[in-house]
């Protein structure tokens, strides 16, 4: 479970930088695409608030899954190096002197 969740961790923050990067700006004339008046699909205003509402959705769902690694990360137990018990093995002195 730990692992599914931090690979989709990985996927949705990829996926946020991307939904970023193709956003434009308030005061910018260019997003990631350039300022082309040609017909696109994220020229059209409707794409604009797609693409804003899909970030927006993303980066709940990174919330949600980091809480939920940090859950499970907490309920694992913490186990230190320190507390492990390693058996020594005891040699007898060397009496030969």
């Amino acid at each position: 479970m730990y692992n599914l969740l931090l690979i989709a961790q990985w996927i949705l923050c990829i996926l946020l930088i991307l939904l970023v990067l193709m956003q434009n700006g308030k005061g910018s004339s260019a997003g990631i695409f350039g300022n082309s008046n040609s017909d696109s699909v994220f020229s059209s205003p409707t794409a604009a608030t797609f693409v804003t509402k899909l970030t927006a959705i993303i980066a709940v769902l990174i919330m949600i899954v980091s809480i939920a690694l940090t859950v499970l990360v907490s309920k694992r137990g913490m186990e230190s190096v320190v507390d492990l018990q390693v058996p020594v093995a005891t040699q007898p002195a060397d009496q030969t002197k």
